[in-house]
């Protein structure tokens, strides 16, 4: 009994370590949940009345763009964007906008995103670029989005487990996402951590 009385106390403080003030931190839930809604009317008149709260954060880094994104709210995306917001700034897990919109798969969302100068050669933390995610997606589209926007160094780039694209492709199992890779340039000697060719991945598929 006494524990759960120390955890229902502890509650409340985390978040006035964070805000400081408990109706703004409803107000920042609500702006979230409007950008991933895609509520437009609520955030536009939110952020002309405060601007800086196109930066503010969750728990997890995610600003009220990334919230738009994971929402694939399209439209939403473009106003946040009108009204400056950053498109290239990181959540907690070093993944931008663009990394997320990769990782729903959202050719749309990446197309506009690419458009209004996202950064497509940012890597998250575990040092994969949004081209190691579009591996993942069965539709080719989106990883060819990325090919074209990509020079050679980022089409080899090697993640923390030194996996490029190549690797993570054979490893989905994407002979479409592979021909492409390879005839972008993409070097099918280079080797991972444990010293395994993007064949070797082929063939344990």
């Amino acid at each position: 009994m006494m524990r759960q009385a120390t955890m229902d106390f502890s509650t409340p403080s985390v978040f006035d370590q964070q805000k400081g003030d408990s109706s703004e931190e409803v107000d920042l839930t609500m702006v979230y949940q409007a950008a991933s809604n895609g509520d437009v009317n609520a955030l536009t008149s939110v952020i002309r009345e405060d601007p800086s709260i196109l930066e503010c954060c969750d728990s997890e880094g995610c600003t009220p763009l990334m919230h738009a994104v994971s929402g694939r709210q399209v439209d939403t995306v473009k106003l946040l964007l009108k009204m400056g917001a950053n498109i290239n700034m990181q959540d907690a897990y070093g993944r931008t906008s663009l990394c997320l919109a990769t990782y729903l798969g959202w050719l749309e969302g990446c197309v506009s995103l690419l458009r209004n100068g996202a950064k497509h050669n940012i890597p998250d933390k575990n040092g994969r670029l949004p081209l190691h995610a579009a591996t993942a997606e069965p539709d080719v589209r989106l990883l060819t989005v990325l090919v074209q926007q990509s020079n050679l160094s980022e089409i080899n780039h090697q993640d923390n487990e030194g996996m490029t694209p190549l690797h993570w492709a054979a490893f989905h199992n994407r002979p479409q996402h592979t021909q492409m890779l390879l005839k972008k340039g993409a070097d099918p000697t280079l080797v991972d951590k444990d010293f395994k060719t993007a064949l070797h991945w082929a063939v344990q598929v």
